[in-house]
This record gives structure tokens, sequence and C-alpha cells, in this order.
């Protein structure tokens, strides 16, 4: 139950940052073209794209955790013991759930000083507040499936090629 749920808001951040990403390129598009046409690139674009480029990284992190593709070096993996290597992936995956916390932690005050100051971006006009929001809470659902690829670490039987001695 627990999985599909942590499954489902990855999935969701994952939409959301194709979403971003969509965004991100017609807004390219459509400066180019009035670029081209007008002369004048269009106000705000730049900002767009800072603010879709934002959302696409952190919206694609949660899918990341939950599939274990992070770019690691297994350069060891062969040459330990199932039972080594699975220690070794669980202390990396409980210092990624506690750097992760400790990031959400450190995001808080500068999202709550936003909303307090109605900081805003010059272009857009838009609050900068849900922007620190959306890191929190793509951090929070990155801890999540860290979480759930920690307990299925430990409960599920190990890959064949796990602790392959060469």
């Amino acid at each position: 139950m627990i999985e599909r749920i942590i499954s489902g808001l990855t999935r969701f951040c994952s939409w959301g940052g194709v979403v971003a990403l969509l965004v991100m390129m017609l807004g390219t598009d459509w400066d180019v073209v009035a670029r081209q046409i007008a002369g004048q690139p269009l106000d705000g674009v730049v900002e767009l794209v800072e603010v879709t480029l934002l959302a696409t990284a952190m919206l694609g992190l949660p899918e990341v955790f939950l599939r274990d593709e992070q770019i690691k070096i297994d350069l060891l993996d062969n040459f330990l013991a199932p039972f080594a290597l699975r220690l070794v992936k669980a202390f990396g995956l409980i210092l990624t759930i506690i750097f992760l916390g400790l990031l959400c932690v450190n995001v808080w005050p500068p999202m709550v000083d936003a909303k307090m100051f109605q900081d805003v971006k010059y272009d857009l006009g838009i609050q900068v507040w849900p922007l620190f929001a959306l890191i929190i809470f793509a951090f929070a659902v990155s801890i999540l499936a860290s979480a759930q690829a920690l307990w299925q670490l430990f409960t599920q039987p190990p890959a064949s090629h796990e602790g392959n001695i060469l």
C-alpha cells in the first residue's frame, strides 16, 4: 500500500517535470520566433526558463531515487559478498536520507522569508516561495523513495549479479 503511494507520488513528480520541460521548450521557441518576427525578445522568458528548469530538475529526482538510477561508482560491487554489498548500499541510502533531510531543513527558512516579505520574480511577477516549497516537496518525496529503496534492500532477495567475485 505504502509502496503504491510512494510510486504514485514519484510518478506525479515525473509528470510535473515533463510539463515543466514542455513549458520551457515552448517558451524558448516562442521567444526565438518572436525575436525573429518582431526583432525583440519577449519579457520574462529567461525567468520562465529558470523556473521551469528548477521544476524539471527537482521533480525528476524522486523517480531517480525510486528506480535506484543515480550516478554510482560500482567499483567494489563485484568484490564484496552479497551481505557486505547490502550493508554498503544501506549505508549510502541512510546518508542520502540524512542529506536530503538536511537540505529540506535548510530550504525551509528562505521559503518562510520569501513568503513573509512577498518576494517575487522581477519579470514574471510570480511569488518565489512556491519555488522553495517545490524544492522541499521534491526532496521529501525523494526521502520517501530512498526509504522505500532501503526497505526493499532488506526485504527482497538480492539480484543475481550482486556480489559476484571475479
